[in-house]
């Protein structure tokens, strides 16, 4: 009996394994980091901390044989004046404007639908435009940092007698400002990035921002103004005080109000998720 030879059948072609997810994140984040070249969103990163350092600069150098006529070191002054022209309404505004305009990137060129066909899990976009935003928010603030000891170094050239050459600068107390008004902002920008990523309209996201920003100073004498996301930032700047003798003084842990805005983060974020994760691709 002649035995039918079944040919082998041939090997099947071994498909690509799928990116894993911090190699999708990876590969998202690069390209939203390229999308950025040339946009409102840098250039509001780079520059918005240049008026109010800019303000305590010229106040210093016209009035500040004024302002220190008690001596002592003019670091606790200046510092403190800057920061709270920065953080009472332009901080919050900046953030508002920042998560606007990063997301805008997308909605401008038509290109979410684009987006989500592309081989990457909607985790991956939500996660890289996150991350973008907060760093470009980081490099803000330590810019803002720069520009203060910067301004201050340069009065000390330009007007001597007010001492800024003669003093050290109170790095601890900075550094650790910088730290709390980065967790202050977080609150509000993780409601401002859902915001923008649910209504995709740069006129939205900043109205309901602007409107909130300007509510919230309205309402900082109401007892629980301290949960409110947007009062976050102006509360911490506020925080900053100088003692009788002339230091500045900053707490060493984080305020109730900034353990709050961590909270609004969280819950914004997690419900920010959920809503993308079951939005129609299409819309």
């Amino acid at each position: 009996m002649n035995s039918v030879l079944t040919p082998a059948l041939p090997e099947l072609a071994t498909l690509p394994a799928a990116t894993n997810p911090f190699g999708q994140l990876r590969r998202t984040l690069a390209a939203d980091a390229l999308k950025l070249r040339r946009t409102a969103a840098l250039r509001l990163t780079l520059l918005s901390g240049a008026f109010p350092v800019l303000l305590a600069f010229l106040i210093f150098f016209f009035k500040g044989h004024e302002i220190l006529k008690a001596g002592g070191t003019p670091w606790p002054r200046f510092i403190s004046l800057a920061w709270q022209t920065a953080g009472t309404l332009l901080l919050p505004l900046f953030v508002v404007l920042l998560t606007s305009l990063v997301v805008n990137i997308e909605t401008k060129a038509t290109a979410w639908k684009h987006l989500y066909a592309q081989p990457v899990g909607r985790g991956a976009v939500f996660f890289s435009k996150l991350l973008l935003i907060l760093a470009l928010n980081a490099v803000a603030l330590v810019l803002f940092v720069g520009l203060v000891l910067g301004a201050g170094a340069l009065l000390g050239v330009l007007q001597p007698k007010l001492g800024f050459q003669a003093h050290a600068v109170p790095m601890e107390v900075v550094l650790r400002m910088l730290g709390r008004t980065y967790v202050a902002t977080l609150g509000l920008l993780a409601v401002q990035y859902v915001v923008s990523l649910y209504w995709r309209s740069f006129v939205v996201p900043v109205g309901v921002g602007m409107g909130a920003v300007v509510a919230t100073v309205a309402l900082l004498s109401w007892e629980h103004a301290d949960k409110i996301p947007y009062a976050a930032p102006l509360m911490t700047s506020v925080s900053m005080r100088m003692s009788k003798a002339g230091v500045l003084e900053a707490g060493h842990e984080l305020a109730k109000h900034e353990w709050y805005s961590l909270a609004w983060c969280g819950g914004a974020l997690l419900l920010g998720y959920l809503l993308l994760y079951r939005r129609n691709m299409t819309t």
